[in-house]
């Protein structure tokens, strides 16, 4: 059988949360990195869990190992469909919106007192108890998780 998995971070994923670390202010960039690493789990899905293991109890799985793929699941799906259910079987969501994605406006745009200068500037997910995760760390974790995955087979 061929490698899907492999193959498909090798040549999407990696290249894609590589632009978005390049960039790691392109809203963009950020959400197609979510969006690929997300879709990593189809990958390995179809490839591994052929004939026994639902989408729905992989995605338990990896989210118990890497709590962030969790963040990164809601931010591919709010991005696709924008608006969220907060319900879900068997992962509950952190959040339901896409505008949920954000980063602050620069020192000079913003309103005083609540601008940041660019060093300090980061795309973070607002969830929904209020709480900020930051986007790049959720990346980097999860591209990890896949990677000791992919070279663990």
């Amino acid at each position: 059988m061929p490698n899907l998995a492999g193959d498909f971070f090798r040549s999407i994923v990696t290249p894609t949360v590589d632009e978005f670390l390049a960039n790691p202010l392109d809203i963009r960039r950020g959400r197609l990195a979510a969006i690929v690493l997300y879709h990593m789990a189809d990958y390995w899905h179809v490839e591994c869990c052929v004939g026994g293991q639902t989408l729905s109890k992989l995605h338990k799985e990896l989210a118990d190992k890497c709590p962030d793929f969790r963040l990164i699941r809601d931010v591919a799906d709010a991005s696709k469909h924008a608006k969220l259910l907060l319900q879900h079987k068997t992962l509950p969501r952190s959040l339901s919106s896409s505008d949920q994605v954000t980063i602050p406006e620069g020192l000079f745009t913003a309103p005083f007192g609540t601008g940041v200068f660019a060093e300090a500037a980061e795309i973070t997910v607002e969830l929904n108890d209020g709480t900020k995760e930051s986007l790049i760390q959720a990346i980097n974790s999860t591209l990890g998780m896949w990677d000791s995955i992919l070279a663990a087979r």
